[in-house]
């Protein structure tokens, strides 16, 4: 009898993702405007230091989220641990909590509110960024439920 080998999550993003973002974080502070990304500060779950990177931050007129693309990376188990979270874009900086949605709530949000996340972007980047899923991570515009099972996603709050 054969076992199906389990592959351990990512532990970060694919190098090709990550090799630009010492300019994007640049250009980020710089308030370049840059799509849906941001800065994020997180801490880290073992040391407590904080962790900044570009992200994409998904919303809508009323609410806003994180979605771990490439899986349960490192950003997401540091948010996870440590909901605080800041995010910055040139002078402009807020201080959020985040809260990880259940499998179910998840499954609601790859169904229904994504599509939605992203149509308030010019043309350019809601093609860009339907692109991008599709190439990353395709289950999220076709299978729900197995998006929800491999990408957490974070909704943003006031505290």
């Amino acid at each position: 009898m054969t076992h199906a080998s389990v592959q351990a999550p990512p532990s970060r993003a694919p190098g090709l993702i990550r090799m630009p973002g010492p300019l994007v974080n640049k250009l980020l502070q710089l308030g370049f405007p840059m799509g849906p990304n941001v800065l994020v500060t997180i801490r880290g779950r073992v040391t407590g230091e904080p962790r900044t990177q570009p992200l994409a931050v998904f919303s809508d007129e009323e609410r806003r989220w994180l979605i771990g693309t490439f899986g349960d990376t490192n950003w997401c188990r540091n948010l996870r641990a440590n909901p605080d979270v800041e995010i910055r874009h040139g002078r402009r900086r807020e201080h959020l909590l985040a809260r990880e949605l259940p499998r179910a709530e998840a499954e609601r949000f790859f169904s229904h509110d994504l599509p939605v996340g992203i149509t308030h972007l010019p043309v350019y980047l809601r093609l860009f960024s339907r692109l991008f899923l599709r190439a990353t991570a395709p289950e999220m515009k076709t299978d729900p439920i197995a998006a929800a099972q491999s990408h957490p996603v974070f909704e943003l709050l006031q505290p």
